[in-house]
């Protein structure tokens, strides 16, 4: 009984930091919250097909306001980025009350090669850019998972280090790639539909905008949007 008893509890132990983790990262990921529609009663969108999107750090499907719709852009770019938006935003404020609430809908697609991921590996941050279309001045903001309530980040787990050492090497041989040679190999794409309003501190007002969002040393392109205040 003795080796036994020993031998099961020199397997928890060595089980104990895997089960911690597993406790936290479930705790964590209560935390998690839905992701909010947009009220279509008080706001328009132009073209009308925005009016029914989800949007929020986690909302990622592919729909009739993703860019190149109905082409899959994720099969057809290469280190690229787009970013697709209504053309107008149109609030009726004698529905809405004294408050707006601010919504510029962005839908992006990009694709980014493991190569270039590796290369660059203090550019990832998501950041947007808008300014209005008659000033020279850019509000930028990046972006964040705001599905996180207390702000407290997934408990990373107890292998955690060896993949750091494994994705260190992978980010040393990467440095000899040249910008041809970031082109090829494994690739990764992903859909995102985001409230820009959500990332950028800047007045909401009416007046037409340019756009455009950055993400490992890529610009995708530019886009316009008028936004519209109803009486």
């Amino acid at each position: 009984m003795q080796i036994v008893s020993g031998l099961f509890c020199q397997q928890m132990k060595s089980l104990l930091p895997l089960i911690l983790w597993m406790l936290t990262a479930s705790t964590s990921c209560q935390t998690l919250k839905q992701d909010s529609a947009i009220p279509v009663s008080t706001i328009q969108f132009i073209p009308e097909t925005f009016n029914d999107l989800e949007l929020g750090f986690l909302s990622s499907d592919f729909n009739p306001c993703s860019p190149m719709y109905p082409e899959s852009a994720i099969s057809q770019l290469r280190n690229e980025l787009r970013i697709n938006a209504p053309k107008r935003i149109i609030y009726n404020l004698k529905k809405s009350g004294d408050t707006v609430r601010p919504v510029i809908p962005v839908c992006l697609a990009s694709v980014i090669t493991l190569r270039r991921t590796y290369k660059y590996p203090d550019l990832s941050e998501e950041v947007f850019f808008i300014r209005r279309a008659d000033s020279d001045f850019w509000f930028s903001g990046k972006v964040f998972d705001e599905t996180l309530e207390d702000g407290t980040p997934i408990v990373q787990p107890p292998w955690q280090q060896e993949m750091e050492e494994e994705k260190q090497k992978r980010i040393e041989e990467a440095q000899s790639y040249s910008e041809e040679e970031l082109d090829e190999g494994q690739a990764g794409g992903e859909y995102r539909n985001l409230n820009l309003m959500q990332y950028v501190d800047m007045p909401f007002k009416p007046g037409v905008y340019e756009i455009y969002y950055t993400l490992k040393g890529l610009e995708s392109n530019r886009i316009q949007v008028e936004i519209v205040f109803e009486e």
